[in-house]
């Protein structure tokens, strides 16, 4: 009987969070109200407080799905730690990004997009909660692709440089139309090769000005 009230309650949760998610991608989150989400999902209003805690706990749970989508924290930890060749991390780690470019227009690179341009209150609690983590494995993985040790100023230009192309195709992808769709239409390996290409150059040249220095 517990564990049949226990999937019940995963359900509901899982139907409240795609909900929410499809809606605030639509509208943003101003716009959404907590009875148009609970309608969607076909729950009671008081479900959305029993399983989230309120509007800002179901903001943060969309929010933190949203970039799980992209980027797994636990695989992206796994990857940062593990015993791969430095280039090959990288390339994986794009690949990550990659890979979801092609899924169709999913609620998950709207949010994203969204809270990017206009970040929400919740960003703090979400890179407090989860974020931080991510944070320090792209920056192992990328300190090891750049021979530049990971508290060297010079590796937070290199971390942005590596992984705002990628943003950029989140935001954009096939939503606009022109040269960004194009890219984002080409297949992953492809994408992924030259995006690894481009970024090991670019961090080779800022090894090579760092050690003449």
């Amino acid at each position: 009987m517990s564990r049949a009230r226990r999937s019940d309650g995963e359900l509901t949760r899982e139907k409240i969070l795609e909900a929410a998610g499809e809606l605030i991608a639509e509208q943003g989150l101003a716009r959404t109200t907590n009875k148009s989400i609970a309608s969607a999902a076909e729950v009671d209003l008081a479900a959305i407080n029993y399983h989230f805690g309120g509007r800002d706990g179901l903001y943060l749970a969309v929010l933190s799905r949203a970039h799980r989508h992209y980027l797994d924290g636990e695989k992206l930890t796994a990857l940062a730690t593990g015993a791969l060749p430095p280039e090959e991390k990288l390339g994986r780690f794009l690949e990550m990004f990659i890979s979801k470019l092609n899924e169709g227009n999913g609620w998950h690179g709207r949010v994203f997009a969204r809270e990017l341009l206009a970040p929400s209150v919740q960003l703090t609690d979400f890179v407090n909660s989860e974020g931080m983590g991510k944070i320090q494995a792209v920056r192992k993985i990328v300190s090891e692709a750049a021979g530049i040790s990971e508290d060297d100023p010079a590796l937070l230009p290199c971390m942005l440089s590596v992984v705002a192309p990628c943003m950029m195709l989140i935001v954009a992808g096939n939503r606009i139309l022109g040269p960004v769709r194009e890219i984002a239409a080409m297949q992953t390996q492809a994408l992924t090769d030259h995006f690894k290409r481009f970024s090991l150059a670019g961090l080779k040249a800022v090894r090579d000005v760092n050690h003449s220095i």
